[in-house]
């Protein structure tokens, strides 16, 4: 995969919001921007859709079951 170059100007509140989310997720503000940016054109596309389950905890997700899928 080649690294694509950008140019991205935040504001500098956004910046230091999306600095502290990225450190939570244990990232990089570029990887999170670059998360963000590509879990969005995948949904655009419908190539996937958020499960409910994601924001289960894991002691509770195993006891989750999805009707319908």
């Amino acid at each position: 995969m080649s690294k694509e170059a950008t140019n991205l100007t935040l504001p500098k509140q956004v910046k230091t919001k999306g600095a502290e989310l990225a450190r939570r997720a244990g990232m990089s503000l570029s990887t999170y921007v670059a998360q963000l940016i590509l879990k969005e054109a995948a949904r655009e596309q419908g190539f996937t859709r958020e499960s409910p389950a994601f924001y289960v905890s894991a002691a509770s997700r195993a006891k989750t079951r999805t009707k319908g899928i």
